[in-house]
C-alpha cells in the first residue's frame, strides 16, 4: 500500500476498527475522509460470489464512464482474474483480512494505466463481515486519464494482510498458526497477459 490515499483510507480505518475484526458501516463518517471519497466505493457481500457496488466514488465512475451502483464487483476483471478475486474477497468476509495490490486497466484503444487498490472489511448488520470498503488509485495518472474508460483489469500483484497477524479464525496465541496463515493466505500473481481482450 504505497498511494497517499490507501494509507490514509487503512489509517482511518484500522482506528476506528479499534482492535476488532472490522469496523461498523455506520462509523464510517464520510466527513472525515472526504479528501478520499472520489477514489473509494462500498461493496455489498451478499453470498460466496455475490460482491455488487453499493456506492461508488465520483473519479471511481468517471474512470469506468458509468456509474457503478448495482454493478458486479467480480465482472470488471479479466476471466483468469475473477477466481483470484472472489478467493481475495472471501478472505475478507471470513477471516477479517484486508485485500491489496497493483492492477493494468485498458481501454478500447488499448491504452493503459496502472491503479492501486484496498479492499478493506465492513460489518453492516449482524455479526458478520457483509460490506467492503475499498479505494482505486491510479498510479503516475497518465494525462488521457477520464477521457476514455476503462474496460478492463488485469492484475499485477494482490496480497491479504491480518491487520492482528492472523485470520479472526485461528488462535492468536499458535505461533505455527501464525506461520501457516501467513504463507496460505498470502497470494501473489504478476503480469497477466492480455491476449484474450484484444
Amino acid at each position: 500500500m504505497q498511494q497517499a490515499t490507501t494509507r490514509k483510507l487503512y489509517a482511518y480505518w484500522d482506528t476506528i476498527r479499534n482492535g476488532r475484526i472490522a469496523p461498523r458501516r455506520f462509523e464510517i463518517e464520510p466527513a472525515k475522509i472526504s479528501e478520499l471519497l472520489r477514489d473509494t466505493f462500498i461493496v455489498e457481500c451478499s453470498g460466496r460470489l455475490a460482491f455488487r457496488f453499493r456506492l461508488a466514488g465520483t473519479r471511481v465512475c468517471h474512470h469506468f464512464g458509468r456509474e457503478l451502483r448495482g454493478v458486479d464487483f467480480l465482472s470488471l476483471w479479466s476471466l483468469e482474474d475473477r477466481h483470484t478475486m472472489s478467493s481475495t474477497l472471501g478472505n475478507i468476509v471470513s477471516g477479517g483480512a484486508v485485500g491489496h495490490g497493483t492492477f493494468i486497466a485498458v481501454t478500447q484503444s488499448n491504452r493503459e494505466a496502472v491503479f492501486e487498490f484496498a479492499l478493506l472489511p465492513l460489518i453492516h448488520t449482524g455479526t458478520a463481515i457483509n460490506r467492503i470498503l475499498g479505494s482505486i488509485t491510479a498510479i503516475d495518472a497518465p494525462f488521457w486519464l477520464g477521457a476514455e474508460p476503462l474496460i478492463a483489469l488485469e492484475l499485477r500483484d494482490v496480497g491479504l494482510h491480518w491487520p492482528d497477524g492472523l485470520p479472526a479464525f485461528l488462535a492468536t496465541n499458535n505461533a505455527d498458526a501464525a506461520l501457516h496463515a501467513r504463507q496460505q493466505f498470502r497470494v501473489v500473481q504478476g503480469g497477466l497477459s492480455r491476449s484474450n481482450h484484444r
